[in-house]
């Protein structure tokens, strides 16, 4: 017979996928084909159902994006990157990537997003779109 604090126990340990990105464009004549794709991969996230957390930062000056999202399971993360309009947007990126650009993918039990947290796990990224 279970006990109500073994559901809780159980809850506690639940674990989210989480992505960061660093996007840095190579060229300002990317930037408003960038700017188009970001907008329609903003609205695909919103009308999923996998994330939990998403967020998004930008210094425009620097033509510098991180991204930062986090999903109920790796499963729900596949279908999302596979979709259109992200699977074009991974595409394009790779001709628009600046130096540096990368993801990194961990699991993390918080549902909240922290920066922190993201910039020092990008500082050893799982995959380098372009590391000159």
């Amino acid at each position: 017979m279970m006990q109500a604090d073994d559901s809780v126990d159980h809850e506690s340990q639940k674990k989210f996928m989480c992505i960061a990105t660093f996007l840095p464009l190579k060229s300002w004549r990317y930037m408003i084909p960038f700017q188009l794709m970001t907008s329609k991969v903003l609205k695909q996230i919103r009308r999923n159902e996998g994330v939990i957390n998403y967020a998004v930062k930008a210094n425009f000056l620097k033509r510098h994006f991180w991204t930062f999202s986090i999903w109920k399971d790796h499963n729900s993360l596949r279908q999302f990157v596979m979709s259109e309009p992200h699977a074009t947007a991974v595409k394009k990126f790779s001709e628009w990537a600046g130096e540096g650009s990368a993801f990194v993918e961990w699991s993390s039990q918080s549902e909240v997003i922290d920066w922190r947290e993201a910039f020092k796990k990008l500082q050893e990224p799982t995959f380098y779109y372009n590391k000159e």
